[in-house]
């Protein structure tokens, strides 16, 4: 599902320019009256009204005019939380986290190096062209975001889409402040790893206390068969972070969870805190080997007693040594967001 303020923005988006509404909803379960009284509505409905949209508005880039118009309110309650937290390393965790609450088939999966932090976005299903609006909207936002903590920072954010660069190609050229490449290893944007640590001058402790715990108890409900919301929340939190890793006594509280009904969970979908852990710090190994880190360096970095143990422990992980599983990236056997098996 997904929340359904996103197609309330497009409808609003048609009736101020007054276009025909019925074609609007051409082919949806729905209609405007229905949409405006339920909190969430099924993908296929919205990816149908994606497609009249885009094929009555033409050459319109429908994704830039609902985001740049909306900012964070586009998010949610998610958007609160990016807002009210106190750094901005807080928000984009707190994004990473509760993503899936506005639509269950998007995830942002954030990556902190040494140097260079990742936000990557991920889809659950295949979404076709359309996953270039979805990418149009989710850059413009991030980037809104970033530029509202960090002040103007011209350059400093690198955009990258995993697909062939469109014709025409205009997508997004006029809006984006930093490069943008096609054809790469991933869909999302990089940017300075020391931004994680910028103070939002928009912080505000009580909101950001109550956006979490709502969307915190959002999460123990809204899960579907199959899904580990736990599980990938975890990931979340603990990839964010440069090393040392909180505990999870630490995490727990941020769910409102007990550290033992935390445990219970993961427990339940199959894994445990101390395996999520030593794959983030694996994770952010690799990223620091890929920055030319040598082993040494690693290892001091993550606590290891000397570069042998960690040597030892990557190939037990990985099934190779480090410096075997960089030429297998960089000649694109591997990748960065597998971490063991």
């Amino acid at each position: 599902m997904i929340s359904a303020h996103y197609a309330r923005l497009v409808h609003r988006e048609f009736s101020t320019r007054k276009l025909d509404e019925k074609k609007l909803f051409a082919g949806c379960s729905i209609d405007a009256d229905a949409l405006w009284q339920i909190s969430k509505l099924d993908p296929e409905d919205f990816l149908q009204l994606l497609e009249n949209a885009r094929h009555m508005l033409g050459d319109v880039p429908l994704g830039t005019l609902i985001s740049s118009r909306n900012r964070l309110a586009t998010l949610g309650m998610m958007g609160a939380a990016m807002m009210s937290a106190p750094t901005l390393g807080d928000g984009v965790q707190a994004m990473s986290s509760y993503s899936t609450l506005e639509a269950d088939y998007l995830h942002f999966q954030l990556s902190a190096g040494q140097y260079t932090t990742r936000i990557t976005l991920e889809t659950e299903r295949d979404l076709g062209d359309f996953l270039l609006l979805h990418t149009e909207t989710v850059f413009v936002l991030l980037q809104d975001y970033l530029l509202d903590l960090v002040g103007n920072a011209p350059g400093h954010i690198n955009f990258k889409v995993a697909l062939r660069a469109p014709t025409p190609s205009a997508f997004l050229a006029t809006v984006l402040q930093g490069p943008l490449s096609f054809d790469s290893r991933f869909t999302g944007l990089e940017f300075p790893t020391e931004w994680l640590t910028i103070r939002s001058p928009y912080s505000n402790p009580e909101v950001w206390q109550l956006s979490r715990r709502h969307l915190g108890e959002q999460l123990q409900i809204a899960s579907v068969p199959g899904d580990k919301p736990f599980t990938r929340h975890l990931r979340s939190v603990l990839q964010a972070r440069r090393a040392p890793l909180p505990d999870i006594k630490d995490i727990a509280e941020s769910l409102h969870l007990s550290p033992r009904t935390l445990s219970r969970r993961l427990m339940e979908e199959q894994t445990t805190f101390r395996e999520l852990k030593l794959q983030a710090v694996h994770r952010y190994a690799k990223g620091m080997l890929l920055e030319n880190a040598s082993v040494e360096a690693v290892a001091a970095e993550l606590g290891y007693e000397n570069a042998a143990n960690f040597r030892r422990s990557f190939r037990a992980l990985n099934q190779c040594s480090p410096k075997e599983w960089v030429s297998l990236y960089h000649a694109g056997e591997v990748e960065l967001s597998r971490v063991g098996l």
